[in-house]
């Protein structure tokens, strides 16, 4: 148990670097786990703590980059609208305890939903097992349509079918194995264009309000249930992820953008919990950090359940340090060279991205960094650039 204890702690620490730090996502950390924990001497089940633990962590501080420095990466893109209005008002703190608030109602509510779900899931999935291709279609044209706008809807399309192809390249490529592709790509798509397209954003030095406090509300733990909701589904279905369940949420239930805030960060904490859920359940893996786990370790009812208790036990750690690092933040967010930041960022990865996978892999993080730049550059799956406070 005390080794639990300490590898869980390890977890915590590799994800409060991971959610820090501009374009290193968290799926980066868990296929460079995959490749080093047996020749560190890590048993499966420590290997899984480890992982857990991280992913767990960095939906918590992953948002603090979004809130301070505008670098989202595709988990909080959707936030960062809301949480840079609240930081250029001085309220970057309440943005703070918002996402934390949002991460403790997403953990809570998909812990209370756990034991019907494992009977639910399975009986809900293959039943629509046959169906699930239509339904994938049907949310990919509405967020597609929702655009509104001619121009932006074409570059929508267009933006999935290139998305698509690459998919079909890399899985049909044979110099990198299945587990080393997903590695460039995932820094390419998720990291390094964000990072490429804030670059020359810089850091407003705006004086925030150290003295904001957000009481837990009524309209809080609604939007945290709908957004635990919402991350199961994003666990179990393919090919969706916590943005484009966000934005179908918004469409759907509108609201104001405190409780989209705690709505976004909840499905970010439940889909992290259900992706596991999902292995157990389904015996399908819906997260990188999933399909790493699943490739060593078996998940029966025990593992999953030392694997819950280790989730409940990061979170109370993450949510101390989201708040504690946010502080800090609000203070000294102006004495930060974000371009500095963003270019050791680049080179870091990189370096990585060649260690790990050799140039041809070099050459695929910057095809999939230039896929991951049309969303940005066009403006496709924003929230709606108008005033929800």
């Amino acid at each position: 148990m005390f080794d639990i204890i300490l590898l869980a702690l390890l977890g915590i620490a590799i994800g409060i670097v991971t959610g820090l730090t501009p374009g290193l996502h968290v799926n980066t950390i868990a296929i460079i786990g995959l490749s080093v924990f047996p020749v560190i001497g890590l048993e499966p089940l420590q290997f899984g703590v480890v992982m857990v633990a991280m992913a767990v962590t960095h939906t918590f501080l992953d948002f603090l980059p979004a809130i301070f420095l505008g670098a989202p990466e595709e988990s909080t893109a959707l936030s960062v609208l809301p949480t840079h209005k609240l930081f250029l008002e001085g309220k970057a703190l309440e943005a703070v305890y918002l996402t934390a608030i949002g991460s403790l109602l997403g953990l809570v509510f998909a812990l209370l939903l756990l034991i019907p779900a494992l009977f639910i899931i399975p009986f809900v999935y293959f039943g629509l097992h046959g169906f699930i291709a239509y339904i994938l279609v049907i949310i990919v044209a509405v967020l597609i349509l929702r655009e509104r706008k001619f121009i932006k809807i074409i570059s929508a399309l267009l933006i999935f079918l290139m998305s698509g192809y690459l998919g079909i390249l890399v899985f049909d490529q044979k110099l990198l194995s299945a587990t080393q592709v997903l590695f460039p790509v995932f820094v390419g798509l998720f990291g390094l264009s964000n990072i490429v397209a804030s670059i020359n954003s810089g850091t407003l030095a705006v004086p925030q309000n150290q003295f904001i406090k957000v009481k837990l509300q009524k309209k809080f733990i609604g939007a945290g249930a709908l957004g635990a909701f919402s991350g199961a589904v994003v666990g179990i279905l393919p090919s969706l992820s916590p943005s484009q369940v966000g934005i179908l949420m918004y469409e759907i239930f509108g609201g104001s953008a405190r409780n989209f805030l705690v709505s976004i960060s909840a499905i970010n904490t439940s889909d992290a919990i259900y992706s596991l859920v999902a292995i157990y359940t389904i015996h399908n893996a819906r997260s990188g950090v999933a399909v790493m786990i699943d490739k060593v370790l078996e998940i029966d009812f025990n593992v999953l359940l030392v694997l819950v208790g280790v989730i409940a036990f990061t979170a109370f750690f993450a949510t101390i340090a989201h708040i504690k690092i946010g502080k800090l933040f609000s203070r000294h967010v102006g004495r930060i060279n974000y371009r500095n930041l963003c270019i050791y960022s680049i080179i870091f990865i990189l370096i990585l991205v060649y260690i790990f996978t050799g140039i041809f892999g070099v050459l695929l993080a910057l095809l999939s960094t230039t896929i991951g730049l049309l969303p940005i550059l066009t403006g496709v799956s924003r929230p709606p650039n108008k005033s929800i406070f």
